[in-house]
């Protein structure tokens, strides 16, 4: 279930992602949008977003290991907390990197 939610998660941020790339038409719209991105509120949801990338990227590497290694299966619960802790890790370090403007003050 976890997977399908980043899944969706991760589709809406490509979609987001267009749009935002698609303004660099209009100059000043493309200015105002990304000043929004210096909003702490969106910057909390970007690093949700990481997680979700970054979940549901290392799963599916997970879901691919069981397909082609079907022994690992026995482990599948192991795999899967494995997947879960070097998601939080990494989100915690891309995470810091999103947040730091905000943890060094520039940004209030």
């Amino acid at each position: 279930m976890t997977h399908r939610i980043t899944g969706f998660l991760v589709f809406f941020f490509l979609l987001l992602h267009i749009i935002d790339v698609s303004l660099i038409a209009r100059p000043r719209l493309y200015d105002e949008v990304h000043q929004l991105y210096g909003n702490v509120v969106l910057r909390l949801f970007e690093v949700g977003l990481l997680f979700g990338l970054v979940y549901h990227s290392l799963n599916g590497l997970r879901i691919v290991l069981i397909d082609f290694f079907p022994g690992v299966i026995r482990r599948e619960k192991e795999v899967l907390w494995g997947v879960a802790i070097l998601s939080v890790v990494l989100t915690i370090l891309g995470g810091t990197v999103i947040m730091w403007p905000f943890i060094e003050g520039r940004i209030l």
